[in-house]
């Protein structure tokens, strides 16, 4: 992907999946509630396929121990880590729920993604540093959520 290259993905709270060429996407266990909290887990991975072609996608898992696996914006989409995956990275910091809710301004954009790995996720297999190649940023062209009709119950 070139810098400032454009990109399709779906969004879940079970996976984010790109779908040009090139994909890419990530599994969270925890779903989406806007808590402005973040979560610990070992089961939440992100995942690239290398072509078109090839059916099973390349894992990235969790590193660094379970600690701060997803953050649950309000104000952003979906994020893996401090800096593995972003989507929609919000626009001014978040305070969390200890300072009260945060307002609605500062709202991240779901069509900006950035990417940086090898803290909080694995690298690539070919050592890149972000999961979208040799550029650390994205614009994504769609955004597609999902989720389990059961999720509701999971809370």
């Amino acid at each position: 992907m070139s810098s400032g290259g454009r990109v399709k993905h779906r969004i879940s709270e079970d996976k984010v999946t790109r779908t040009s060429p090139f994909k890419f996407g990530a599994f969270s266990p925890e779903g989406y509630r806007s808590t402005d909290d973040y979560y610990d887990t070992f089961d939440a991975f992100l995942f690239y396929w290398t072509d078109t072609e090839n059916v099973d996608p390349i894992i990235l898992p969790k590193v660094g121990g379970s600690g701060a696996a997803l953050f649950d914006y309000a104000r952003g989409g979906p994020q893996f880590g401090a800096d593995g995956l972003l989507i929609g990275p919000p626009l001014a910091p978040v305070m969390g729920g200890f300072a009260g809710p945060d307002t609605n301004s500062g709202i991240g954009d779901l069509r900006q993604a950035k990417s940086r790995l090898g803290l909080s996720y694995a690298k690539r297999e070919d050592g890149k540093e972000s999961i979208f190649g040799d550029d650390s940023r994205a614009t994504l062209d769609e955004v597609q959520v999902f989720c389990s009709p059961q999720i509701a119950s999971l809370y």
